[in-house]
């Protein structure tokens, strides 16, 4: 029996949900951050789509490294 704690694989789909969901949180919420301090209102729909997309390449990107 072993007591130490599996690594995770970046095969697994909920590393995945998590990079993209992560993208989207981080970036969604800095793009709130601009919309209130520049009183626009597109920011924060270009923060949710960039932080999608680098959550999409992040996991290609780690899928590539590990084939």
């Amino acid at each position: 029996m072993s007591d130490s704690p599996k690594s995770p694989s970046s095969h697994d789909p909920w590393v995945a949900v998590g990079r993209i969901g992560g993208g989207v949180l981080v970036y969604g919420a800095l793009g709130y951050l601009l919309d209130l301090w520049w009183g626009t209102s597109f920011m924060v729909v270009i923060g949710i789509v960039f932080g999608a997309a680098l959550g999409i390449y992040t996991v290609f990107a780690a899928l590539q490294d590990r084939s």
